[in-house]
């Protein structure tokens, strides 16, 4: 151990004491874990629980509370006599991602603060690290092994090409720097306080998108009816083809000389994006057409996938290929408005998937002329305004509180690289 001449940038008042360097080696000693994969794991019930190198990639939160956590069980007909008893995770134990493909995700690390009596392994590609010292708090790591001080040495010590891998020897050397207990503990605390305000609102969105879902299913399938501003009910709704409400637009233009503003669409109903200052040099096609807000488009190449859009209002002027048809909504019939909300209908991707014949990926393309003879139940146009309306007052909740999330998420950030050395 020896006196840190790091200095945090961010530091409690109350506190003065020395930062200390540290070994990880110092401070953990490594347990042998177990190779259960996949395949030996279910969700229905069991004596051992496991903790995959996946799901802490993908699953488990940092600071992990088996209470909070859904984890697998090994398979009741799995022989686990040769599970140690000093294999099984304590609380403070940390667990160690020690494969990946990418370098975001190598060395990452949970931190067990409640394994509330259950019985659990750190399974396949993974590290058990067990505290040896009662210098470090436990819940402070959680949020130290996350700041770029560690990451950045975990990189560095990441060996392969395709897959990148650990060893308990190199992750031994790892430097680790701690303020005093009581230090660390207002830290750990401060920082968790967050963690817990992000699970809320993560949790307010899944609600409020799980209502959402709900709705919708109410308001297409009429079980949810409104009514007009007199109170009586709208007229019945009316099966039309898509022909009777779309009309295609053509707006041809020559190739640019010079860099222009390209749109493509994301699949899965993700909506367009941009590629600003795009190289016409690029492109072999001389012929391109203009979108302009409140287009519906499509890539009929990739129709199949949910690769349709309503254009934004930012991607007026914006260029697209042959291979991205446009259509505008016909006045009294159908509005951008409602169909904002169908395109994202599992049932209108899968008839698009249906008339987009052929193998896979690039060798399905969209019929137009069978997209055109698609039939949808419509409303009048005044109900599609009030369905539209009532759907963006929720869209619009959903996206205040995702807002909310990223900004939480980037000043807790923010905070963990200015608390830490």
């Amino acid at each position: 151990m020896v006196i840190s001449e790091q200095v945090a940038e961010i530091r409690f008042p109350e506190f003065s004491c020395s930062l200390k360097e540290y070994n990880f080696e110092h401070l953990y000693e490594f347990k042998s874990t177990n190779s259960f994969s996949r395949d030996l794991l279910n969700y229905q019930g069991g004596e051992v629980k496991n903790i995959h190198y996946g799901d802490i990639h993908k699953s488990f939160s940092s600071l992990f509370d088996i209470k909070n956590e859904i984890a697998p069980y090994i398979n009741a007909d799995v022989n686990l006599t040769r599970v140690k008893k000093e294999q099984f995770i304590n609380n403070g134990d940390l667990v160690i991602a020690d494969a990946s493909e990418d370098y975001k995700d190598i060395g990452k690390t949970i931190e067990v603060v409640s394994v509330a009596g259950e019985k659990i392994v750190a399974g396949l590609h993974t590290f058990l690290a067990r505290r040896t010292t009662d210098f470090n708090y436990i819940g402070y790591m959680t949020y130290f092994l996350q700041t770029w001080f560690v990451r950045k040495q975990i990189m560095r010590i990441a060996q392969g090409t395709k897959v990148l891998s650990l060893s308990t020897s190199r992750v031994a050397k790892l430097k680790i720097i701690l303020p005093c207990i009581d230090e660390q503990q207002k830290i750990a605390d401060f920082l968790s306080s967050f963690d817990k305000k992000i699970a809320l609102l993560k949790e307010k969105h899944d609600l409020l998108a799980q209502y959402k879902k709900g709705v919708m299913q109410k308001l297409f399938s009429q079980e949810i009816r409104f009514k007009d501003e007199a109170g009586n009910d709208f007229p019945d709704w009316e099966e039309k083809a898509l022909s009777q409400v779309l009309e295609i637009q053509v707006r041809e233009i020559s190739k640019p000389t010079e860099k222009y503003l390209a749109l493509g669409i994301r699949s899965h109903m993700k909506g367009t994006f941009q590629k600003p200052n795009f190289d016409p040099e690029s492109i072999m096609m001389e012929k391109l057409f203009i979108v302009r807000p409140n287009d519906l488009i499509i890539n009929i190449t990739f129709a199949w996938e949910g690769a349709v859009a309503i254009a934004k209002k930012e991607d007026d002027g914006g260029l697209v290929s042959h291979r991205f048809p446009t259509y505008t909504f016909k006045d009294g019939e159908s509005t951008h408005k409602y169909f904002k909300h169908i395109i994202t209908l599992k049932r209108f991707k899968y008839m698009l998937d249906l008339i987009s014949p052929g193998g896979a990926g690039r060798n399905r393309v969209l019929s137009k002329k069978e997209f055109l003879k698609l039939k949808w139940n419509l409303p009048s146009v005044e109900e599609q305004l009030k369905i539209a309306d009532f759907l963006d007052v929720l869209d619009n909740k959903i996206e205040l509180v995702a807002q909310q999330i990223e900004h939480t998420q980037t000043f807790k950030k923010g905070l963990l690289q200015q608390m830490f050395v």
